[in-house]
């Protein structure tokens, strides 16, 4: 890892600050090819995600499986985090190399909150993992009726 990237996983702010005011690279990926940006995501540090984006951070860059920060946000629920990233031009229908999106990551946590977001950024309702899972499906098979019940809704309106 890197300095920057051990800085965004403990939730350390000024050291965040102090790297970034250094000079150090703010898109510079470790083995995984994860990002201080993917790395602050998944740890739900909402402060070091600002600093981040405020300083460049691509937030459409992805690690070796194709995973964006986006996702991360998706997934863990985290609104904030995730209207952030849209708002700074996250691509809503970022795929992995699996086949993944955010819209399924976020049914398949059962948050619906972040799931409508999704859906109103233009979300691909029916992309298709490389198991042919799609979101719906994803949801389903994790019991999240609600969720279900939101993507037949948006399924119907199409």
């Amino acid at each position: 890892m890197t300095e920057l990237i051990d800085a965004a996983k403990a939730g350390d702010v000024s050291q965040v600050e102090t790297l970034l005011n250094g000079g150090a690279e703010v898109n510079e990926k470790d083995s995984d090819g994860s990002t201080a940006l993917i790395t602050a995501v998944e740890a739900g540090n909402t402060e070091i995600v600002k600093k981040l984006l405020a300083a460049g951070a691509d937030v459409n860059s992805k690690d070796n499986d194709d995973w964006v920060a986006l996702m991360g946000a998706a997934g863990s629920g985290n609104q904030e985090i995730l209207q952030l990233l849209l708002d700074a031009g996250a691509n809503v229908n970022a795929v992995t190399n699996f086949g993944l999106t955010a819209l399924m990551t976020a049914a398949g946590s059962g948050h619906i909150t972040a799931v409508q977001t999704l859906l109103d950024w233009g979300a691909e309702l029916r992309a298709k993992d490389h198991n042919k899972w799609t979101a719906l499906i994803w949801a389903g098979s994790e019991g999240h009726k609600e969720v279900v019940e939101l993507l037949k809704q948006a399924r119907n309106r199409k």
